[in-house]
């Protein structure tokens, strides 16, 4: 079986103002993806890009370790990321009818439980939808055909509370088997410390961290000090300092603990920070 579901390498797509990479990742089965970054990171650049409804400018993707020309690889793929706006025109009855043939898996007693599940009026228009309608259908749209591998773009923006739930319920029991995996786009912190292994931060195009999700907690503190000498501002894992009142950020508690002794700088008091802290750092990139 194989065990990398998405290669890339050296990924890169060009416009006139911004460009995306050169990004470089793996997804591996099993795990789940936490894509982050601030509006206009790139991120739904990404996503295109992964469906090869952008062509990319330099580098390569596989997908199941198919080359993104081959597209038998879709139907191991759910995506939901604004691609029907395309037929808006349609009901959500005729658009079922059209995207179930496009899936050799297609389930259409999943599609009918889905449907109950998230209230949704199949006979309405998809351009009548609200925003939180259509990010509910493209869900479902990306979940009836048993894919191996789900895309999900900020699949719960502008959806409501408690269809949220529901959604982060669905993406965990479609987990269950540990053989498929999630790279999902997000904003919600929530989301990111229920459903996420991994974090990949984008800013500006690029990838500027990567962690496992774990490591954050374990690494990650807020530390009051005696002093904070030249060595330890200039130090690479201080994030952060302020000195008033003398504190550190730093993304590795250990290693910083060896370099304060080394320096001869007493610790007053540690706090770990909650994963909300630590992503306003990555995305915000605070500096002192």
């Amino acid at each position: 079986m194989q065990t990398l579901l998405v290669e890339v390498e050296g990924l890169t797509k060009k416009y006139k103002k911004f460009t995306l990479g050169p990004l470089h990742f793996q997804v591996e089965r099993g795990v789940v993806i936490g894509l982050v970054g601030e509006n206009g990171s790139g991120k739904s650049t990404l996503f295109r890009l992964l469906m090869n409804l952008l062509k990319e400018d330099d580098g390569h993707i596989l997908m199941f370790g198919q080359k993104i020309t081959e597209d038998d690889w879709k139907q191991k793929i759910g995506y939901a990321g604004e691609l029907l706006e395309a037929y808006d025109f349609l009901t959500i009855m005729e658009m079922k009818k059209l995207i179930s043939r496009w899936y050799q898996d297609w389930d259409e007693e999943m599609f009918v439980n889905l449907v109950k599940r998230y209230k949704i009026d199949i006979s309405q228009k998809f351009s009548k939808c609200s925003k939180g309608t259509k990010k509910k259908v493209e869900f479902i749209f990306a979940l009836c055909h048993h894919p191996e591998l789900l895309l999900l773009d900020e699949p719960t923006a502008g959806v409501d509370l408690v269809s949220q739930r529901k959604m982060k319920e669905d993406m965990i029991h479609f987990m269950d088997d540990g053989e498929k995996s999630i790279v999902l786009a997000t904003h919600t912190v929530d989301e990111i410390n229920q459903l996420c292994d991994e974090i990949i931060v984008l800013d500006g195009g690029r990838i500027v961290h990567t962690y496992n999700k774990d490591e954050i907690y374990d690494h990650w503190a807020r530390v009051w000090v005696s002093d904070v000498t030249e060595p330890i501002r200039q130090h690479p894992n201080v994030i952060y300092y302020n000195t008033i009142p003398l504190q550190i950020v730093t993304d590795n508690l250990e290693i910083l603990e060896v370099a304060l002794e080394k320096e001869q700088i007493n610790i007053n008091q540690v706090q770990r920070l909650s994963m909300e802290e630590v992503l306003e750092y990555l995305i915000e990139g605070n500096e002192s």
